[in-house]
């Protein structure tokens, strides 16, 4: 794509499921040339090798008319050919590049890998520390091909330290520093609270500022460098109130629900119709006097104690209590529409689908139809940012297994003709899984 901030770039990346695939999207949307190469035969994370139906949340059977790439881990219906390129978990994560399948620990894959390398920029990798030096393709390996190269490597721990191979996923950061013990509410123990990757929707931000700040470095030294990244420490950096609380106060943060227990009124409040929702939040006396004016200035509100922070803090219920008998005449829309209307933050508890409806994100133009050779035609959310000058794109479809083994292998690393077919018969390379394939996470 010309002309986009990353054009000129190539990163391969050698990630899984979301931190990692998400992140080097965002290099491919900026125009980086990026290789995905994945697995073979081992079968993705994100990829299921046989079509599996999955019932959404809250029901026992399938909808008739489930769509084919909709389901936890991309559930298709049952008779549908080649799966694994209708997983709606690794669309979500991988768009604008190259995709190869092949077997880096075979040794002619692995010398092919170097191949690449070679002739690459960065390269990001996604597994736990010490496996990229027990399967060859550590970065002190990697430099003899490619002395400035620029890789990036994130483990739940960082691959130095005492918990080196130690293994994870995005829930485990979560326990572990604590962010899952906060998200609880106060009557309910940690049992009760749902699985968390806030981790690889904040490390998917993180890694693409990473490898560009070092591609960066690289233009103005020549040399590329090695990026240690850790999932738990990124997290860590999301939650610094509570960290700070205790190491300068000794205050121990304690769960709060959906309370933020220096202001009030703040919180989730029913509406109208069963299970809708929409969050009010007061912060100052200034937005607590607009709000009496956006409920109609009831005389419940018209009490001395409310008109300060402190004393509103103290009077929460009673104030819930009738701020709950206004919203619940009224849609979360309506109550959005209204609080907005005099400056204080409201907004509608939306569902999955409600904001693909949503006027303002349409006419900003968030939702992008994009075709797919298998799936179709589908809307998908836009890039995180837009630049006016350079607008991303969405400039290449989700690739398909192992749809450019060809293209990279013999185009672009010159292979030949004959020994691509020997590579596929071989079952260093491939494009399809077989069912007796097995996940190794």
């Amino acid at each position: 794509m010309k002309g986009l901030p990353l054009e000129g770039y190539r990163v391969v990346d050698m990630t899984e499921v979301w931190a990692g695939p998400f992140g080097t999207s965002q290099l491919g949307d900026l125009g980086a040339d990026v290789i995905r190469v994945e697995s073979y035969p081992r079968v993705a994370q994100s990829r299921p090798a046989q079509a599996r139906q999955a019932p959404l949340a809250g029901q026992t059977t399938p909808p008739r008319s489930l769509p084919a790439n909709v389901g936890s881990g991309g559930a298709a219906p049952l008779d549908a050919p080649r799966p694994w390129d209708r997983a709606s978990g690794y669309h979500m994560t991988n768009r604008n590049k190259l995709g190869i399948c092949m077997n880096v620990l075979d040794p002619r894959g692995r010398e092919l890998f170097y191949k690449l390398i070679s002739v690459s920029d960065a390269f990001v990798i996604g597994y736990s520390a010490g496996t990229a030096t027990r399967m060859g393709i550590d970065y002190q390996t990697l430099v003899q091909h490619k002395p400035d190269l620029v890789m990036l490597s994130f483990a739940a721990w960082g691959e130095q330290g005492p918990y080196q191979g130690y293994s994870t996923i995005g829930s485990g950061p979560d326990a572990w520093s604590g962010h899952h013990e906060l998200r609880r509410y106060p009557d309910l123990d940690p049992s009760s609270v749902p699985g968390g990757l806030h981790v690889d929707a904040i490390a998917s931000m993180t890694i693409p500022y990473a490898v560009m700040a070092a591609l960066h470095s690289r233009e103005r030294t020549g040399r590329g460098q090695f990026i240690d990244l850790s999932l738990a420490e990124v997290l860590m950096n999301h939650i610094p109130q509570p960290f700070l609380a205790w190491s300068m106060n000794s205050e121990l943060a304690q769960p709060i629900g959906n309370v933020d227990p220096d202001i009030a009124p703040t919180g989730c409040y029913p509406c109208r119709d069963e299970d809708t929702w929409a969050v009010i939040v007061v912060r100052t006396d200034e937005q607590w006097r607009s709000l009496r004016i956006g409920i109609g200035d009831p005389a419940w509100a018209d009490k001395p104690e409310y008109d300060t922070v402190a004393g509103r803090v103290r009077s929460r219920s009673d104030i819930d209590e009738h701020l709950t008998r206004w919203t619940r005449t009224m849609t979360p829309d309506e109550v959005f529409a209204k609080l907005q209307a005099v400056q204080v933050p409201a907004g509608p508890v939306n569902h999955v689908d409600g904001t693909l409806g949503d006027r303002h994100l349409n006419e900003r133009g968030f939702y992008r139809w994009v075709t797919h050779p298998i799936t179709g035609q589908y809307r998908r959310p836009a890039p995180p940012y837009t630049l006016t000058r350079t607008p991303s794109q969405f400039w290449r479809h989700t690739n398909l297994l192992g749809e450019h083994n060809h293209d990279v292998l013999c185009g672009l690393l010159g292979v030949s003709d004959e020994e691509y077919e020997d590579l596929i018969a071989r079952g260093v390379v491939g494009n399809s899984y077989r069912p007796e394939f097995a996940i190794d996470a």
